[in-house]
């Protein structure tokens, strides 16, 4: 437990650099967590905080500095905007936000912080919140626990629609290589445009589930073991919703394994970049699988003869590929979500088409033939799509990588 002294102490260095900044600056606007109790540097605190950071205005401010001490998380930001004015945009995003009860976002005019002009309620009665601080009229546990659940109840929602929006922009995306788009069912005479849409609405709750062991637990064994449990369950409610037809298999492994290093990063307050880091430390323990002789799967099959390892090897390498053609289309600003998916399907490992190849030397010439006109026109794409579709190819794996892509693009937007 901190000792509240630390906390004041934290609290005067950081008010001692928001006069320095004051300054150089017309108003200084402070983002920080309204969590209570002692124990401010919560990772609740840290969510809020990096959420709310990418929600102001970028013209609002023109210097940003972040610090971290006993009083928690918060960012400093410098502004040449007029303070009553920034006060009154950010009190409108404190009211309208589905987080913004739980944050302060407080403007500095050189002589105080402007007030709101009302007093803000209680979280868990009708009196305002300094009524009941000063009359101990809840714990410290009770209120902790309160916005503990309301942040993740309102997070995981939003998490929830950004998993649902990132299927749908890869399921939506046409011509598609014989893989299945709103127009046609590609190579796939078993699947259409509504079983996809039916099976993503049975798997998405499971990757909230997911979710939730990332945040809650640590030891890695322990989360790979819940979360392959989960998965489990995906799997038979996707099956039950499709007739037994494996739509988003290697979906479920590989988002869920990132959603839950998501989680877990959250946990842990590390940025982005970690969640590949974590990935791969869970994913670890889906290697056990190439050493048995009773799963019978293709996947395995083709680790003893070729040592492809699919989305066990993609996971295991802290999603490598993705993190390739994010640099990739980085680096190439014209590139579109075509463009993503023809990269994914020339650099990673997809046991769905060299299943159906038939072998590994069909396998790598249609690699090739991807990496080779990964930046050319329209009628490359459509070309290789009569190709895809004459041969019946399709690019399973290749396309469960596109919606991370998507899926880690919106996250960036969501929270770093």
């Amino acid at each position: 437990m901190i000792h509240f002294d630390k906390i004041l102490r934290s609290r005067e260095i950081g008010f001692e650099k928001i006069k320095k900044l004051k300054m150089d600056f017309k108003s200084v606007i402070t983002v920080k967590s309204n969590i209570p109790g002692e124990e401010k540097q919560h990772y609740i605190a840290y969510l809020l905080v990096n959420r709310f950071i990418h929600l102001i205005p970028k013209e609002y401010f023109i210097y940003k500095e972040y610090s971290d001490g006993y009083d928690g998380p918060s960012f400093i930001l410098g502004s040449n905007l007029d303070p009553k004015y920034l006060k009154t945009q950010l009190i409108k995003m404190e009211n309208t936000q589905a987080l913004g009860r739980f944050v302060d976002l407080d403007v500095f005019d050189g002589e105080s912080f402007l007030t709101r002009g009302d007093l803000r309620q209680c979280y868990l009665c009708n009196k305002a919140a300094f009524v009941c601080a000063k009359e101990h009229n809840h714990s410290s546990e009770e209120l902790i626990q309160y916005v503990t659940k309301s942040v993740i109840t309102i997070f995981e929602s939003e998490l929830s629609e950004l998993i649902d929006e990132s299927i749908l922009k890869e399921l939506t995306l046409h011509p598609k290589f014989g893989l299945v788009t709103p127009y046609s069912n590609g190579s796939h005479p078993d699947m259409n445009y509504d079983l996809m849409l039916t099976a993503k609405d049975a798997i998405l709750p499971f990757f909230i589930e997911m979710f939730e062991v990332g945040l809650t637990e640590s030891d890695y064994e322990n989360i790979f073991n819940h979360i392959r449990k989960i998965g489990l369950k995906a799997e038979r409610a996707m099956n039950q919703a499709t007739g037994n037809i494996n739509a988003y298999k290697g979906l479920i492994f590989n988002l869920g394994i990132l959603v839950t290093a998501f989680g877990n990063a959250l946990q842990h307050n590390s940025g982005v970049e970690s969640v590949y880091q974590i990935s791969k430390k869970i994913a670890t323990y889906a290697l056990v699988d190439f050493a048995r002789s009773d799963l019978g799967t293709f996947g395995l099959k083709s680790f003893q003869r070729y040592q492809i390892k699919g989305a066990r090897g993609e996971a295991v390498s802290g999603f490598l590929t993705v993190q390739k053609m994010m640099k990739y289309i980085g680096n190439h600003k014209e590139s579109n979500d075509h463009v993503k998916l023809m990269y994914l399907i020339a650099h990673c490992e997809d046991t769905v088409l060299l299943k159906r190849c038939g072998s590994k030397e069909k396998y790598l010439e249609v690699k090739q033939m991807f990496l080779d006109r990964i930046q050319g026109k329209y009628s490359d794409i459509e070309s290789l799509n009569q190709y895809c579709l004459k041969n019946n190819l399709s690019f399973g794996g290749s396309a469960d990588l596109l919606i991370l892509v998507f899926f880690i693009e919106k996250l960036r937007h969501l929270i770093w």
